[in-house]
Formats: C-alpha cells, structure tokens, sequence
C-alpha cells in the first residue's frame, strides 16, 4: 500500500524540502519522507504469559492457527504501549511487563510473505484474560503438547526458544 519512493526522490532538491516533522494527532510526531518506505521486517510485540506449569498462552483469532498474544507496531507506537494495547484488545486484560530484556528473533510471515521481527516480552496478567471480538479461543500451551497443534507460520520454527 502506498507510493513507492526512491531515495532520489525523496532528497530531491528542486522544490523546497518538506518540513522534518507534522503531526500524526494526539501529539503523535511522525516523518512523512519514512511513512512510505517499505521497512525491511515488520515488528511484531508478543507477550509471554505462563501458568503456574510453565505453559504459555495462545491465542486463536481469524484463522485456526495458534498464535501468543500481540501483534504489529503502529505507526510511532512504543513497544510497550503496544504490547498492552494488543492485550487489551486480544484478552481483553491487562498486563504488566515482567522482564526488562525482550527476546528477539527474526522469522518469516507466510501470511504477509514478509521478514518478521519478532519481540518477545514475559508478561503479568493484572486482570484475567477472556476471549474478544479479536480472538475466539484462549488456550495455555505446554512444550509437549505442541505437536498437536497447529502454530502461526511465525511461530513454527522457534516456539522452543520461549520455553523453559
């Protein structure tokens, strides 16, 4: 979607350059030139929230994939602002962020036919989480069980890597 810039075009010096920043509302703060350019992953934020056994919870929205809860960054999001919109909207919960390091890995979108960087944050519940008008069905998840189950193609080759 979009226009696609090149870069020569966007450092054209025939017409006066564009002002560096203009208002995306709310206070939001976006660069026109960037909005176009096609980013090499897209960011996906993911909470990790564990039961009491040490399995995760997924969800299963639109499609009969499993998937962890999250989803992309919009446009001049925080990380952790969109990881707690993502819960709100996914769960219907809210969170607190319980590791200070994310775990980021890059994977690939079969969906989207597109790189895919994942980040990865250990999540609380503060409130307890039900299933929404974007997610069906809510399931925690253990390492054994996964066979049985089919993941989000962004998921498939490194789940192992989120459990202990």
């Amino acid at each position: 979607s979009g226009t696609a810039h090149s870069s020569a075009s966007l450092r054209s010096s025939s017409r006066s350059p564009p002002a560096r920043y203009t208002s995306g509302g709310a206070g939001e703060m976006i660069m026109p030139e960037l909005k176009h350019i096609r980013a090499a992953y897209r960011a996906s934020v993911k909470g990790l929230i564990y039961d009491d056994n040490g399995k995760l919870l997924f969800v299963r929205e639109r499609s009969n994939t499993w998937d962890l809860p999250g989803g992309g960054l919009e446009h001049g999001e925080g990380i952790a602002e969109a990881l707690r919109r993502e819960c709100r909207e996914e769960l219907g919960a809210e969170i607190e962020i319980a590791s200070a390091a994310p775990i980021i890995i890059p994977t690939w979108s079969k969906k989207f036919d597109t790189p895919v960087l994942i980040i990865a944050y250990q999540v609380r519940l503060v409130s307890p989480p039900t299933t929404t008008t974007d997610v069906s069905e809510l399931r925690y998840i253990g390492a054994d069980e996964l066979g049985q189950v089919e993941l989000d193609s962004t998921l498939s080759a490194m789940i192992d890597q989120f459990y202990v």
